[in-house]
């Protein structure tokens, strides 16, 4: 049945999807890059968004070393350590003196056969640290069975970015709105849009109300609250910014990167607020590298932080207009981060019955954010700024 006016309304009801579907691709003109920066640098990731719950498993580095949980002499052949899924077959194990041995079996992914490879045998206690350093594979040999350890499903929410263009039928004809027409404010009504999110990509709640069908993702910050709340590092107010070594503001950035020393897979990157950046500048200028191509030290938007752990690290400058990053420096490994819209439903633009003399356009994108392992991202708060 052909869409049919009534009273002064249009109906859209028995239109497809394509004839709803109004294309404004090529009339969106490039946002601010500050307003929208996260947006710029998160990208998406391959895992469908097929409803309003995403769920996957924490995407974790296999550990690299474990604590002895029983005493072991120096001639022993079993070794029980404190944490599964560290140790495989044909691993080389250092004890803290330097003897190494290599691993010939594991049972129930703490108890390991072992016998001697290198150094002088030694004696392990309770809590003593055992690392693996190598491995010693014979030629020839079938293959083993994987290294297992353990997982946790982690879960988030979608949000709805919603908004509504209308003109009336004189502006739209005459374009009392200045040289914009329906397109261009469509176009700048998506890009409000996409400034909340941001927002919310970054402090958004995790919440769901079953009784108005109403879902909002949780951000980089609830993400770390939740699953990582070790990873929240106080930064000690105002006070710190005149104290020196580990108590001062370059120690409470190194406790932060510290905490993610061994969960991250690629180097992390900082992203600060303006009011933190108006301090940050005036730090240890050996510490701190300016912008400029040139990379003279001294006084100027910090764009490289040198770091003990990981050399140079990007410090991203988050300009927003509400003041929430007021209260936060975040450290973030990027490639366990995306965002990505629910299936079908990536920013598009849907014209809406005519009320009366108006022409009405909706705005709308559903969309979430993931973390693979949220132990790789941290936070300052107490920033004192």
């Amino acid at each position: 049945m052909p869409n049919t006016n009534l009273y002064g309304q249009g109906t859209t009801l028995s239109a497809t999807d394509k004839e709803l579907y109004l294309n404004i691709e090529k009339e969106i003109k490039k946002y601010p890059s500050p307003r929208i920066e996260l947006l710029k640098r998160i990208g998406s990731f391959s895992q469908p968004v097929n409803s309003h719950k995403i769920e996957w498993s924490r995407k974790d580095n296999r550990p690299v070393k474990s604590t002895m949980a029983v005493a072991a002499e120096s001639n022993a052949t079993t070794l029980i350590v404190a944490n599964p899924g560290v140790f495989n077959v044909d691993d080389l194990l250092e004890k803290p003196s330097g003897e190494q041995v290599r691993v010939t079996a594991v049972s129930g992914g703490t108890k390991l056969t072992v016998e001697a490879w290198t150094g002088t045998p030694e004696a392990v206690d309770i809590g003593d640290e055992v690392r693996r350093v190598g491995m010693a594979t014979p030629q020839g040999k079938n293959a083993d069975n994987m290294v297992i350890h353990g997982y946790e499903d982690l879960f988030n929410y979608t949000t709805i970015l919603e908004d509504v263009v209308e003109l009336s039928g004189s502006e739209h004809n005459a374009l009392i709105r200045g040289h914009e027409n329906s397109g261009q404010l469509i176009a700048r009504k998506q890009m409000e849009l996409a400034e909340i999110w941001q927002t919310q990509m970054v402090i958004g709640q995790r919440h769901k109300d079953d009784a108005t069908k109403t879902t909002t993702s949780g951000g980089i910050k609830f993400l770390i609250d939740t699953y990582a709340p070790g990873n929240v590092i106080d930064f000690g107010g105002s006070a710190t910014w005149s104290a020196t070594g580990d108590s001062g503001p370059m120690g409470k950035i190194d406790d932060a990167l510290d905490k993610l020393s061994s969960k991250v897979f690629d180097k992390p990157t900082i992203y600060v607020g303006a009011k933190f950046m108006r301090k940050f500048k005036y730090l240890m200028a050996d510490l701190i590298r300016t912008d400029q191509e040139n990379d003279i030290r001294g006084v100027g938007v910090v764009g490289t932080y040198l770091s003990h752990l990981y050399g140079k690290v990007k410090v991203v400058l988050i300009q927003e207009r509400t003041g929430w990053m007021d209260d936060y420096v975040f450290m973030v490994d990027e490639s366990m981060i995306g965002q990505k819209a629910q299936k079908g439903r990536e920013w598009q633009t849907y014209p809406l019955g005519r009320l009366g003399d108006s022409f009405r356009w909706q705005v709308l994108s559903e969309r979430t954010i993931k973390i693979d392992n949220p132990e790789a991202c941290a936070y300052l708060t107490n920033l004192g700024v």
